[in-house]
């Protein structure tokens, strides 16, 4: 959850402007999460009254935009003369990539883990609601190797434990994986065929779009072959149905529509769409939520495993919304008031606030704060958590993620000093959460 910077399309170009508002966004839906995780697991009840666990869905939202935040330097550098299309530089993005998130994880995981004793050392979805049980220090070795590389998501006997929302940067990470190898495809095929590029563009979204629907059409067989029908241990328990469901081959659809986003982006940039549709992207987009909202309304209700895709389909209209304008110049009272300080701030913490709140929730637990299922004490709860979770990111934004962050920045600096080939860096995508 890092800036919304932009990267020269070219080495040595002078670095875009930040696309404001997405910050914004993406620390309200931080929050959300962390809302849905305190009210459900100790106010079940009044959660269920007020529909709390609905803000869940907010995690779609952040694979939707790592989706369009990563491949925007694509698409911009794609659409170029073909001559000079040059795919942005894989070393730096890697390193890029495992600097964003790696070393905040890891400080924290290790606090979590060995300081706080708060990690799950057994799958949360077989715990009681309301405690910690299952919750300690991770001695096992495989278990700690797992959660150490993001990897326990992929093996039934570690999904969950750890810090137990952190699987969806596992996920995160199987995208960050995807995009070089889909970019080394456009890019060849940007030389050697005469296809419209932002055509060109929109292939690697519909290939990921098509893994991703693919994957959640097998779904219910794989349900059929889980051994359970509990909906929470076919999600989340111990078992590969549950890996299955959080992989990337159920969920890189959620990444095609942000892909999918920057395209229509790039190309209100760049004016290769007409006047009247480029200065309509933002009104339709956003006459186009509600019955999309609707739709997947009716995917929740009836228990559809394709309500997340209609989920996601609303967050990357949301996303047009806010930046369509920006593309021609113009920038919304919207955009302007989720850029908003305080706003903004939440948004740049929102990696150590989404890896915090959960730990920071079963230690005020152990700690006789949390109150009891009532209106009163759910909102309680609420206030609580998110107070202490803002401070406590707050410490490990300024003390793990600013500095890594600068020292990568300073490290391409010296190197276009140097005069060397400095290629493009994509921006911050957005972590997710649970």
């Amino acid at each position: 959850m890092g800036s919304t910077e932009t990267p020269p399309a070219s080495g040595g170009a002078k670095l875009r402007a930040r696309i404001i508002g997405l910050d914004g966004v993406r620390g309200l839906l931080c929050l959300s999460i962390a809302i849905t995780h305190v009210t459900t697991h100790y106010t079940p009840k009044t959660a269920e009254t007020w529909m709390t666990s609905l803000l869940g869905f907010s995690l779609v939202y952040f694979f939707v935009l790592s989706g369009f935040l990563l491949f925007l330097p694509y698409v911009r550098n794609l659409v170029v003369d073909r001559a000079a299309a040059k795919m942005p530089g894989v070393r730096d993005y890697a390193l890029h990539r495992i600097a964003r998130i790696m070393p905040c994880y890891l400080v924290i995981f290790l606090i979590v883990n060995y300081v706080l004793q708060v990690a799950y050392v057994q799958n949360p979805a077989l715990q009681p609601l309301g405690t910690d049980d299952g919750t300690g220090m991770i001695t096992d070795p495989g278990m700690l190797l797992a959660n150490l590389t993001l990897t326990q998501t992929y093996f039934p006997a570690y999904i969950q434990t750890g810090i137990n929302p952190a699987w969806s940067l596992t996920l995160e990470y199987a995208f960050y994986a995807s995009l070089p190898l889909l970019g080394m495809i456009l890019f060849a095929l940007r030389k050697r065929i005469n296809l419209n590029p932002f055509v060109l563009a929109a292939l690697a979204p519909a290939l990921l779009l098509i893994v991703g629907l693919v994957g959640r059409s097998l779904i219910p067989v794989v349900f059929a072959h889980a051994g359970t029908t509990d909906f929470m241990l076919l999600n989340w328990g111990p078992n590969w149905a549950a890996v299955f469901t959080k992989s990337f081959l159920t969920n890189a659809d959620n990444f095609a529509l942000g892909m999918f986003a920057a395209v229509v982006f790039v190309a209100i940039e760049r004016g290769a769409l007409v006047e009247r549709w480029s200065a309509r992207v933002r009104t339709i987009s956003a006459v186009a939520i509600l019955p999309t909202f609707a739709v997947s309304a009716v995917l929740l209700v009836v228990a559809n495993q394709f309500v997340t895709a209609g989920v996601a389909v609303v967050a990357a209209l949301m996303i047009l919304v806010i930046v369509a304008p920006l593309a021609r110049g113009e920038r919304t009272r919207l955009a302007v008031w989720l850029d908003s300080r305080p706003i903004r701030y939440v948004g740049e913490i929102s990696l150590s606030a989404y890896l915090w709140h959960f730990p920071v929730m079963l230690m005020l637990d152990r700690l006789n704060l949390m109150a009891g299922d009532t209106a009163a004490g759910m909102w309680r709860n609420v206030v609580l958590l998110l107070a202490v979770t803002i401070a406590v990111a707050s410490v490990t934004y300024y003390a793990v993620e600013k500095p890594v962050m600068r020292w990568i920045k300073s490290r391409r600096t010296r190197r276009l000093a140097l005069g060397q080939d400095a290629k493009p860096v994509p921006a911050e995508p957005a972590p997710s959460a649970p």
